[in-house]
């Protein structure tokens, strides 16, 4: 298998560990790095986005279709638990996608509008379901009581694979303002994130698949 990724994107990290938890392995070909294989990826989705996979003759674009595949692939151990536990996962899923969906359109996709006179109050509105998705993540995770364990059913699943890469990429925004303007902009959006997220992501942060995404 192929997977064109770009390094810190939570979209792509999110398959890096599905693939892992299912013991599967795929040649990484970095997007941004490489011309070359920017010119395959876009020639593979007409999204021009990642992550991308590809296995044999299927050609599989966005990170939750992709989870599904890799499910489907190789069902043990499982992406989503048994029962309701499974159907919760894509409401962190859901939760998840639309804040970092919102951060990156108003904080890169929307930037040549920053200077027009109604973009602060588009920002306040887009900026505040952000916040507002991270707040219930947030709730959701203290009222579980999981600060130091699994979001859904007893083991690590597809809701933790997708809140983890959110907190890791929030956290690793600022480190990378020098060579990626954008994070600064992202950043500067004035968004609030949940102390309770953090604590929740220490717990994992010494796992071997998520020490490998570097």
């Amino acid at each position: 298998m192929i997977l064109y990724h770009f390094p810190h994107s939570p979209f792509a990290r999110r398959v890096r560990l599905s693939l892992a938890l299912k013991g599967l392995s795929a040649e990484l070909r970095d997007a941004r790095a490489v011309p070359e294989y920017a010119a395959e990826l876009k020639r593979l989705n007409p999204l021009h986005t990642v992550p991308v996979l590809v296995d044999g003759e299927h050609v599989i674009v966005d990170s939750l279709a992709i989870c599904q595949y890799l499910e489907r692939l190789r069902p043990t151990p499982p992406l989503w638990p048994a029962g309701l536990s499974g159907a919760e996962v894509f409401e962190y899923l859901a939760l998840v996608d639309s804040a970092v969906t919102i951060l990156l359109d108003v904080g890169m996709r929307y930037a040549a509008l920053h200077g027009d006179s109604h973009f602060p109050a588009v920002r306040e509105h887009l900026v505040g379901r952000a916040e507002r998705a991270f707040a219930l993540l947030g709730a959701k995770v203290e009222a579980k009581g999981v600060a130091n364990g699994p979001l859904c059913g007893d083991a690590w699943s597809a809701a933790d694979i997708a809140l983890y890469t959110t907190v890791a990429w929030l956290e690793g925004l600022p480190a990378r303002v020098a060579t990626y303007p954008t994070a600064g902009v992202i950043l500067g959006l004035g968004w609030a994130f949940p102390p309770i997220l953090h604590t929740w992501a220490d717990q994992h942060r010494q796992r071997a698949d998520v020490l490998a995404l570097g």
